[in-house]
């Protein structure tokens, strides 16, 4: 790993830690602890994280490509909940996190020498796993916005539109609207790790 490399994968894991140990110690905190203490649980986890950092960063930095996958998966879909989350259930902004996933792939792949089917293949699962996950991500906001009433003046004031949300535009919405972004996931995150393992190699097909 270059040093260009090192220093991107060592910023984004210092920023990382903190955050996923801010919003555990939050959410864990929820129901346990009186409510007026729940900032202390947050921000607690916070300093937990900086700690860590300080502690562990250079070694998880230097051994990045070198985590095994299932630890890999479940921070994947933390990740993702905290951005469902602070998105107010956004999940269009959860295509980042794919598009990370990929690009992580591709480098770890390079780096461990993998070339030809073995590649086309933990590329597609990549992308087949990053869109399962905003699939159910976009599946639980399309739930919520077919069960609320007020769905339709929720969007009109997120958007600021001044034309009327009807139920029947919001149903075209989700019918199209989800599958396209799990496609689009899909497509992304592959296309991520094909440029970060070499971009001309081509080593999965991304159309």
């Amino acid at each position: 790993m270059g040093k260009l490399e090192s220093n991107i994968v060592g910023a984004f894991i210092a920023i990382l830690v903190p955050v996923c140990c801010f919003f555990a110690a939050w959410w864990l905190g929820v129901g346990v602890v009186p409510e007026r203490y729940i900032l202390f649980c947050a921000f607690g986890g916070l300093f937990l994280g900086v700690v860590l950092d300080a502690l562990f960063l250079r070694r998880w930095t230097s051994r990045a490509y070198e985590i095994r996958l299932i630890p890999l998966m479940f921070l994947y879909i933390f990740v993702s909940v905290i951005t469902y989350a602070v998105f107010m259930g956004t999940s269009v902004l959860n295509l980042v996190c794919g598009i990370v996933a990929g690009a992580y792939m591709g480098r770890r792949l390079l780096h461990a020498g993998a070339a030809g089917e073995e590649a086309r293949t933990a590329i597609r699962r990549t992308g087949l796993f990053a869109a399962s996950v905003i699939a159910c991500a976009a599946g639980f906001s399309a739930h919520l916005a077919l069960r609320d009433p007020f769905a339709g003046s929720d969007i009109e004031q997120m958007f600021h539109l001044k034309s009327t949300i009807t139920r029947p535009m919001i149903i075209v919405i989700v019918a199209v609207g989800w599958p396209a972004l799990v496609l689009c996931q899909y497509w992304l995150a592959m296309k991520a790790a094909n440029t970060a393992y070499g971009g001309c190699r081509h080593v999965a097909r991304t159309a």
